[in-house]
């Protein structure tokens, strides 16, 4: 489905004992199929692929034990050893660790061999009328095998889960009849998928070069119908004048769309009701304020030439939940205003500025310096300003996975840069709300760069992502120092004082407290409102927030 470019989901942080272990160059795939290392652990990264996703795995997989009692349990392994089939070493793995016997027999185990990039998502025949041979063929074959080739597992990861823990509501519901399991898989099957497909022989349709055929339009309207016609006519081309510069250099990854792809598209898009919300340079196509992952809206951006497609917005803020939710996130973004209709989504508010923030008038010049950037690294691979100013550049475009290695990366090539960490706080948050990991990140960032506001501000955001609000007070606080006129920590500061507030019990020993809280956050609010410069919408939010929670009347 679509929501591959669209997304970047919930998380919170697990940090897995042994994963030095699990990277070794020693590794022993024999010694590792007879036990578990660890039985509390759901995620077993030996092949060190995974890294990067392991705060939305482990807090997916911990949800599928805790709400539908599912063992569910990702392995990554170097390699078969040119010994094992994918099929045998699953089933060796299942047995051997007990996957699910604890939880009724319910197990599953999802596991991937990086040298061969074969999958298999092995079930066991407690779930297996519902967890069927069409699923797990259509997982393995339509929804990761392509993000696995392309070095995109944590993507397809994302889209994987959606579909697992659709079965597993099924499952823990129990109303359910074989002609209703049959019905959804006939629809994974007619798309091309099956439990026995080669994934080695996994087809393509031939890419075709089509800028001028699918043109951006003079209106939103005309540019959602030609979006529409690309997929109908199946151009398999990233290279579509419907798209951004930006956009364009998005879709190279997955320009070897299969058939079913459009296919979905179409029959999700083309016969849907939906209307044009626009102002002079920014629109959305909004199918209501309904719940599916299908109705999110699209969002289109003028440009010299026309209406595009804006994917890099479209990332940011146009958020996935759990199946069947969705929303979008509340900050000082263009469209904004636009989307005051969609239901809000708690999560990402990075309190970007300046040369940070992307700008559409930039799009056509960023895209130009990316480009210029990959043939540069191709022969300079080691240098230190080439590698940062591409990492930086896909992060300010949220192609969070691209900029991830190259930050990473920048830092080993310059330790005393304090550039690479903030990029890394920022990649953290912005793909998968991996906030503990960000924390990290930002925290040496800060301690490089004391007097840097932004850096309290998000440090502040992001302890008070994770319920540390004595610690996000504390980075507020210095914020504002910094900067008097800072609306953005004064609301976040209500927020702190108000959770503190909420959280007192009158029974509590800090219930002495509780009123300081509430007469803090009030003060936080006014203070807000009364700046120089206040941020409006940011004060109404808060204001309305302050309400439901009553803290307010």
């Amino acid at each position: 489905i679509h929501l591959y470019i669209l997304i970047a989901v919930l998380t919170s942080v697990f940090i897995l004992p042994g994963c030095g272990l699990f990277k070794s160059k020693n590794f022993d795939l024999d010694r590792i199929i007879k036990v578990r290392t660890n039985n509390e652990d759901l995620l077993f990264d030996y092949a060190g692929t995974l890294e990067d996703t392991e705060e939305y795995s482990n807090r997916y997989l911990s949800m599928m034990k805790k709400d539908y009692f599912i063992e569910a349990i990702i392995v990554s392994v170097p390699s078969l050893d040119d010994k094992w089939t994918i099929e045998d070493l699953a089933i060796e793995i299942f047995e051997n660790w007990k996957i699910g016997q604890k939880y009724d027999g319910r197990g599953i185990l999802l596991l991937l061999a990086d040298k061969e990039k074969k999958i298999k998502l092995e079930v066991s025949k407690e779930l297996e009328d519902v967890f069927t041979d069409a699923l797990c063929g259509y997982i393995e074959d339509k929804q990761l095998r392509p993000y696995f080739t392309a070095k995109q597992i944590g993507l397809g990861l994302i889209s994987t889960m959606e579909e697992m823990e659709k079965r597993a509501q099924i499952k823990h519901q129990g109303k359910y009849a074989l002609d209703d399991i049959e019905r959804l898989d006939n629809e994974f099957l007619t798309s091309g998928a099956g439990a026995k497909r080669d994934l080695i022989k996994y087809e393509y349709f031939e890419v075709k070069k089509s800028d001028s055929k699918c043109p951006a339009g003079e209106t939103p309207d005309e540019s959602w119908h030609t979006m529409i016609k690309s997929w109908k006519d199946r151009v398999n081309d990233n290279n579509l004048g419907i798209y951004t510069e930006v956009t364009k250099i998005a879709y190279r990854d997955y320009k070897n769309m299969s058939n079913s792809y459009y296919a979905e598209q179409v029959r999700d898009y083309a016969d849907k009701d939906y209307e044009v919300i626009q102002n002079n340079d920014y629109a959305v196509i909004f199918f209501g304020n309904k719940k599916g992952w299908d109705n999110s809206p699209f969002l289109f951006a003028r440009t010299d030439e026309g209406w595009k497609f804006d994917i890099v917005y479209q990332r940011k803020y146009i958020r996935m939940g759990r199946n069947p939710a969705w929303g979008i996130e509340r900050n000082n973004y263009p469209y904004i205003d636009l989307l005051d209709e969609c239901p809000y989504w708690m999560g990402q508010d990075i309190p970007l500025e300046g040369d940070d923030v992307y700008k559409i008038s930039e799009d056509s010049q960023i895209a130009e310096k990316i480009k210029s950037l990959e043939q540069k690294i191709e022969s300079s691979p080691n240098d230190f300003d080439v590698v940062m100013e591409l990492g930086y550049l896909y992060t300010k475009i949220a192609f969070g996975q691209k900029a991830k290695p190259l930050l990473k990366k920048a830092k080993t090539l310059n330790p005393d840069s304090s550039l690479p960490y903030k990029c890394l706080a920022i990649v953290q948050v912005d793909t998968t709300y991996q906030y503990n990991s960000a924390i990290q990140e930002l925290e040496e960032y800060v301690r490089r760069e004391p007097e840097d506001v932004f850096g309290h501000n998000y440090l502040g955001y992001l302890y008070y992502q994770v319920n540390q609000y004595e610690k996000a007070i504390k980075h507020f606080e210095k914020a504002i120092k910094s900067r008097l006129d800072n609306s953005y920590a004064y609301c976040k500061l209500s927020r702190c004082y108000a959770q503190l507030y909420l959280n007192a019990s009158d029974f509590d020993i800090r219930n002495i407290r509780k009123g300081s809280y509430k007469d803090k956050s009030l003060g936080m609010f006014f203070s807000a409102q009364s700046l120089t410069t206040p941020d409006t919408r940011r004060v109404n939010w808060l204001k309305i927030w302050l309400r439901e929670k009553g803290i307010i009347n």
